[in-house]
């Protein structure tokens, strides 16, 4: 009897067992299927690849940036016209090192896997004539590419450059780079190098954004007019214990708050984010997608927001000149300078503006996405501030004769104890065309000193002429 009982508990254990494992494949084959077939990791899509030719890479004029070369063989070769200048914004596609950047998060295009594609497969079952992957057109610029990567020579960060009435992403250079075509040769040396050259800082570098972190604690106090913005700066402010000072702690008088914005008074930016309260200056971050990304077609990193409402005193007074736990990446931050160059409308930031099938038919068209994150009289008001700031302030060096720039430096303290540089800024300032975010990483200088005339750089050249 007791043998009967064992029996039967053992025989329901298999038949649990078993019905877990039917479920289990079932639910694999009715909803995840797809995605694991699509998945780049899978060993099976290189399979695939063996019979596909894979899509070839544009820039937004035409200009071949990657492409498949086929031999007469039938073996095919992953190609890099411009070998570094890429690097990050396209990545690589390698059977023995995998995929990164646009190769690897438009994969399925490039292959053709997506939608349907039936003609293709037909040729290749029939005849054994390889499928053709889709072609990709950015929204890149060579020229103001070539421009950023040469003015970013020799130093460690990002420059991004994006339209800001589309999010278009018209320049993103990250330094130190690296040849994709030289994987096999050079791997080992970047995966060993401290300098991090596989690292798109663009996307995935996160850095306290010092004083260019202003413009949003500004945006909180326009939208809190009871204020009083009114301060007479001495050079040093001791908030709950703890003593905050101006560069070189010196003192600038009395401001109001257009002036603390030209002159990037920390302590009276300090004064005012603890009058604000954990509440304002959270929700205005937070509007500005802090804690988030700024969305697009691209895997940007999240930045850092580890704040609730109810902060002290004291982070309230860090946050708000933009050190303290606060981190970004420098694509977030050319949003966020786009927004105001927009109305108040951040543009989710994208890279890819079409997709082409072999045959020449576009396949899918990119977006415009947008979200309202403050007024467009407040972003007027931000935007007049941050003209001032490159016309008489510490932007001076992003003047362009004849063209009215907006911008704001920022100088961030860091771990390394070597300061960051920053800039944000766009031009012309009363029809926006191009904004930009500069970031030299440990550059040991201020952001108007080392990244506003950089910045001014690439202004210039995108408003030569980047077809818009």
């Amino acid at each position: 009897m007791e043998s009967n009982r064992k029996m039967v508990h053992i025989i329901i254990l298999m038949s649990i067992l078993f019905l877990s494992i039917i479920i289990y494949l079932t639910y694999i084959q009715i909803f995840r299927a797809e995605s694991i077939a699509q998945n780049p990791y899978n060993k099976r899509q290189w399979a695939i690849e063996d019979k596909t030719i894979r899509g070839s890479i544009y820039d937004r004029n035409g200009i071949v940036l990657a492409e498949t070369r086929v031999s007469e063989d039938g073996t095919m070769e992953r190609l890099y016209n411009y070998d570094g200048l890429y690097s990050h914004a396209i990545g690589y596609s390698s059977k023995q090192y995998g995929k990164t950047g646009i190769e690897f998060y438009y994969n399925n295009d490039l292959l053709s896997l997506t939608g349907d594609n039936t003609v293709a497969k037909i040729k290749e079952t029939v005849i054994g004539q390889p499928i053709e992957g889709h072609d990709l057109s950015l929204t890149l610029d060579h020229k103001l590419q070539k421009k950023a990567e040469q003015l970013l020579r020799g130093k460690t960060g990002s420059i991004v450059a994006m339209n800001p009435k589309t999010g278009e992403v018209l320049a993103m250079v990250s330094k130190p780079d690296y040849n994709p075509n030289n994987l096999a040769v050079e791997w080992e040396g970047l995966v060993d190098d401290e300098r991090s050259p596989l690292l798109n800082r663009s996307l995935a570098g996160l850095y306290p954004p010092g004083s260019i972190y202003k413009l949003i604690i500004t945006a909180s106090v326009l939208e809190n007019p009871e204020m009083d913005t009114n301060y007479n700066c001495t050079g040093t402010i001791t908030i709950d214990g703890y003593t905050l000072t101006d560069f070189n702690k010196k003192g600038h008088g009395f401001l109001d708050l257009e002036r603390s914005v030209i002159l990037s008074c920390n302590t009276n930016f300090a004064r005012m984010g603890v009058e604000l309260g954990g509440k304002n200056v959270t929700q205005m971050s937070k509007r500005f997608m802090m804690g988030k990304t700024p969305g697009g077609d691209m895997p940007i990193v999240e930045s850092r927001y580890p704040y609730g409402e109810n902060m002290k005193p004291t982070d309230l007074a860090t946050v708000s000149i933009g050190q303290g736990r606060l981190l970004v990446t420098p694509i977030h931050m050319a949003a966020v300078a786009s927004t105001f160059a927009n109305k108040g409308t951040m543009m989710a930031p994208y890279i890819v503006e079409k997709v082409k099938n072999a045959e020449g038919m576009v396949v899918m068209m990119a977006e415009n996405r947008g979200t309202q994150v403050i007024s467009d009289d407040i972003a007027d008001e931000i935007t007049d501030m941050m003209v001032a700031v490159v016309r008489e302030g510490t932007g001076r060096n992003a003047r362009i004769y004849g063209v009215n720039v907006a911008g704001k430096t920022g100088t961030a303290q860091n771990e390394t104890g070597i300061d960051h540089s920053w800039f944000v800024g766009f031009a012309p300032a009363e029809n926006p065309k191009i904004a930009v975010a500069v970031i030299l990483e440990s550059e040991g200088k201020t952001g108007g000193e080392a990244a506003a005339p950089i910045a001014r750089e690439v202004l210039v050249e995108g408003l030569k002429g980047v077809d818009r």
